[in-house]
């Protein structure tokens, strides 16, 4: 799928980044932007321009942590409609809410998703297809949410833990000072977790008619969203839920699409693939993710890719990568020690 940015989204960046005395007009320039986009208040540019910007935000300011400092730069302004919205929000239920009911609106490749089991609530954000972000978009998303919170509600908010989707950083320290909370590197997903009660907090500037206005505008724009999705994205798309939360089959997947099993084989093979091809390709990027974490036993991601047996998971990963789980773990953490 062809992934979108909203310039709103990118202008709002850009101001921040005039925060660090970088210059909008610069930064555009060195990825082959002109400035005059900006004017275009319904224009979107491509996920690989979006993710080339932010590296150049890394280059011309010299600073590989520029995504854990922008964020405090950033207004309501920054993530366009998503941030009037949460600073109008009753309390930080509804604002991440709508972090997870709105996000598509600024990028349309990232989706969150929140759930609470034994008193802790999980924002979670997952980013589809490839390539993934770098390193600096996953230090501003998770920082930006954190800064973001603490603003709205007034608080010197600090989660429980917030999981990071990249390699353990040679420093973290000022990932300690931002986040002040048990950080985990090499994670499949980037998470923050906090305890539950934390929910119900009230928002400073709550405004519940404003919000509900917002909200009307902010549905309108989704409705009127660009769809370029195919269904291999969202056979792909439900598969990668399906494994994460409960069941990945075709039975399920088709169930959810409104074909039968045999109707939405036929369309695969129409697309040029299959359902059981599109797993082996989930189930391939999401035992990257896993085996990079060294606290998840091989048998336990086997289990959260679906296979039935240990070994099962050994012979396809061996499959697609031409090593086994255990020589590929050791290899990543040697590469990248603890």
């Amino acid at each position: 799928m062809f992934h979108t940015v909203s310039i709103k989204f990118v202008q709002g960046i850009l101001n921040a980044a005039r925060g660090v005395n970088l210059q909008p007009e610069a930064l555009l320039a060195a990825i082959g932007l002109d400035a005059s986009i900006l004017e275009n208040a319904d224009a979107r540019i491509s996920r690989e321009q979006y993710y080339a910007l932010w590296q150049e935000i890394v280059h011309q300011s010299g600073d590989r942590y520029i995504g854990l400092h922008l964020p405090e730069f950033n207004v309501p302004a920054t993530w366009d409609i998503l941030g009037y919205v949460i600073n109008s929000c009753t309390d930080v239920t509804e604002a991440l809410s709508r972090i997870v009911r709105y996000s598509e609106l600024l990028h349309t490749g990232i989706k969150f998703f929140l759930k609470t089991e034994d008193n802790v609530t999980q924002l979670t954000s997952i980013t589809f297809g490839l390539p993934q972000p770098p390193v600096v978009c996953i230090q501003w998303g998770l920082a930006s949410i954190v800064v973001g919170v603490r603003r709205i509600t007034g608080l010197d908010w600090v989660p429980i833990q917030v999981n990071f989707p990249i390699s353990t950083p040679e420093d973290i320290s000022a990932y300690r000072c931002l986040f002040r909370a048990l950080l985990e590197f090499n994670q499949p997903t980037a998470e923050i977790l906090f305890d539950v009660a934390f929910l119900g907090q009230p928002v400073l500037k709550s405004d519940p008619g404003l919000c509900s206005i917002l909200d009307r505008y902010a549905e309108d724009l989704l409705a009127r969203l660009p769809r370029n999705e195919t269904l291999v994205d969202r056979v792909l798309q439900l598969i990668s839920e399906g494994l994460r939360t409960s069941n990945p089959s075709l039975e399920a997947i088709a169930h959810r699409l409104g074909y039968t099993p045999r109707t939405l084989q036929r369309q695969l093979k129409k697309a040029g693939t299959s359902y059981q091809e599109l797993l082996d390709q989930m189930r391939q990027q999401l035992s990257i993710y896993y085996l990079q974490e060294r606290h998840i036993a091989i048998c336990e991601v086997a289990f959260l890719l679906g296979f039935s047996e240990t070994s099962a998971f050994y012979h396809a990963f061996k499959r697609w990568t031409g090593t086994t789980p255990g020589e590929y773990r050791r290899s990543v953490h040697l590469s990248f020690p603890a």
